[in-house]
């Protein structure tokens, strides 16, 4: 018999005949398996952190915050929207503003690209044949407001399809104010120049035409210029 094999034996004995020393071990194997696991969590916090370009001490604050009464409000909300929303000074606020839109800027540009690629390679393959968009609208009227933190996404959703969107921005028709959602959303004055993207003050069709429906809320015409509510 090896000098392992000895060893085990001996413990297998102590543990039979120790109740005390059974205990002692599985304490032991309980209290290894707690710190193995909460350190398993804190680097899962870190990777999450780092992807959103925070600080664990910020993203346990979010984690804080979507286990509050708050976050339920906010639970469909991007991890940089509910640290903004829940910021306790303007600093902190635009901080959380600046990173929100460097997110949203480098996932449209993304998207932007990749559909400049795609169409290139249809009219590569295909020169005489239109491309087909699965039936996603050319232009598409988009209602936002000011408090809004899905809307610049929903935007960003539809230019990566393609379409023009016309901005209606609903509230007290505060240029100042919709100038700088306009900046929050990372709307390029190229795009606006082309005229790719409207910014407009909504006129009323917000309560007529999209029937006050919940904002973000998008619109686009059919072939016979009726109105009907699209998604991306």
């Amino acid at each position: 018999m090896n000098v392992n094999a000895i060893i085990g034996s001996i413990l297998l004995l102590l543990t039979l005949s120790c109740p005390l020393y059974a205990a002692t071990v599985s304490q032991a194997q309980t209290e290894t398996q707690i710190v193995s696991d909460e350190r398993h969590s804190v680097q899962n916090r870190e990777q999450q952190a780092t992807r959103f370009g925070l600080s664990l001490t910020e993203w346990n604050e979010y984690e804080r915050v979507m286990a509050s009464s708050q976050g339920w409000e906010m639970k469909d909300s991007h991890p940089l929207a509910v640290l903004g929303r829940s910021a306790t000074t303007e600093a902190e606020r635009e901080k959380y503003a600046r990173l929100l839109v460097k997110h949203e800027y480098q996932l449209a540009e993304g998207l932007l690209a990749f559909d400049r690629a795609r169409t290139a390679a249809w009219k590569a393959a295909y020169p005489n044949l239109p491309l087909v968009r699965n039936n996603t609208p050319e232009r598409v009227a988009l209602y936002v407001n000011a408090q809004c933190d899905t809307c610049s996404q929903l935007l960003q959703q539809w230019r990566s399809k393609g379409s023009k969107v016309d901005i209606y921005f609903v509230g007290k028709g505060d240029d100042t104010a919709l100038r700088e959602w306009a900046m929050r959303a990372g709307i390029r004055k190229l795009d606006v120049d082309e005229k790719q993207i409207t910014l407009n003050h909504d006129d009323g069709s917000w309560l007529t035409v999209a029937k006050a429906k919940p904002i973000p809320v998008s619109l686009a015409k059919n072939k016979e210029g009726a109105w009907s509510f699209v998604t991306p």
